[in-house]
């Protein structure tokens, strides 16, 4: 994924003008790629929503940035500017290791110390990022993730990362390069992203995507607005900067479905018109108002499942699918996995 550190903007493309260059040699420091990270997890996990929860503070022994996914495993990312090798990993291990068997409370403690962390209690904070009300306060934490981010590492600790993952242990080594303009200037953050979770292994691009996509009503800002979406047939977002953007992509034909907040995945569709347009009355205020903004995408709504029968993050990790909850309109790039929560949504309208 790239980062544009100018404008922080990830809708960036190298040209020929950028040169690579370390972190060291033009003045960036390790807080600054840490910083970079936990502003961003989806630079590291471009399919996952992540919540961070720390950074390190100087004078701790502590990992650079703590994070939890929606499968509540707690991500322990140890970042290098420039070069990596053999004592990283050991360095890494130690962190996981005085986290073994963490309590919910120390990482509440963790959550209250970060200095970005919004005012409110983790968990409260976890079951609306998961999405999952029934999700245990004592299982947040009990499973890890551990990451090394560098630009490169010696064939030592390569090589141990590969027999650790050999033997079960959650463990990636995170390359990234850092380019600049011909003044030395820092321009862009590329960084090889974790495309696979626990819950959700890799899958080759021969077998990705299969003409599926999640659609997220944003039930949360918009309540009611779903129920109109279905009624009229389309697929519908408001009040971005980048407006219809927010829906290109698809072609006609392809298959959709949308991801209703606190419910789950709650209709399947075909979408008719790949052309995104301007729209109206879908998103409206408390008085019935037109909200400003509004862009369309012309589906058919086949199946509408009731909100007993909507099929839950929960459940369809189960199935095998991390869903992407956050993501207003993406590919699911699994497509077998994506396939068979296709057949459980028409199972559950027979």
């Amino acid at each position: 994924m790239l980062f544009n550190i100018e404008e922080e903007d990830t809708k960036f493309k190298i040209g020929g003008r950028y040169i690579q260059k370390l972190a060291s040699e033009i003045g960036i420091k390790e807080k600054n790629i840490e910083n970079w990270i936990a502003d961003k997890p989806q630079l590291i996990f471009p399919n996952e929503e992540i919540l961070t929860i720390g950074q390190s503070i100087s004078g701790r022994s502590m990992a650079d940035v703590l994070a939890l996914d929606t499968s509540g495993n707690l991500i322990i990312i140890e970042i290098k500017r420039d070069w990596s090798n053999r004592k990283t990993v050991g360095q890494l291990l130690e962190y996981a290791a005085k986290f073994r068997d963490v309590s919910y409370e120390r990482l509440a403690e963790e959550a209250n110390k970060y200095n970005k962390w919004e005012e409110g209690e983790l968990y409260d904070k976890f079951l609306d990022f998961a999405d999952d009300e029934d999700f245990s306060r004592k299982d947040i934490g009990t499973r890890q993730r551990i990451m090394i981010v560098a630009p490169d590492a010696d064939t030592g600790l390569k090589r141990i990362i590969d027999w650790l993952k050999d033997y079960g242990v959650p463990v990636e080594f995170v390359p990234f390069h850092i380019y600049t303009d011909n003044n030395d200037k820092p321009k862009l953050f590329m960084i090889d992203g974790v495309t696979s979770s626990p819950e959700t292994p890799e899958v080759s691009d021969e077998q990705g995507w299969a003409g599926h996509w999640i659609f997220n009503t944003n039930e949360t800002n918009a309540p009611g607005a779903y129920k109109r979406m279905f009624e009229n047939n389309v697929a519908a977002v408001y009040g971005y900067d980048d407006g219809p953007n927010m829906l290109e992509g698809s072609e006609a034909g392809d298959k959709i479905m949308a991801y209703v907040n606190k419910q789950g995945l709650k209709a399947l569709g075909t979408i008719k018109d790949s052309e995104v347009k301007k729209g109206e009355g879908i998103f409206l205020d408390e008085d019935g108002n037109q909200q400003p903004g509004e862009y369309h995408l012309e589906v058919d709504w086949k199946i509408i499942l009731s909100e007993e029968n909507a099929l839950t993050s929960r459940q369809a990790k189960e199935i095998g699918y991390n869903l992407p909850l956050r993501i207003t309109f993406g590919k699911m790039r699994q497509g077998e996995l994506a396939k068979k929560i296709e057949k459980e949504m028409r199972k559950r309208k027979e």
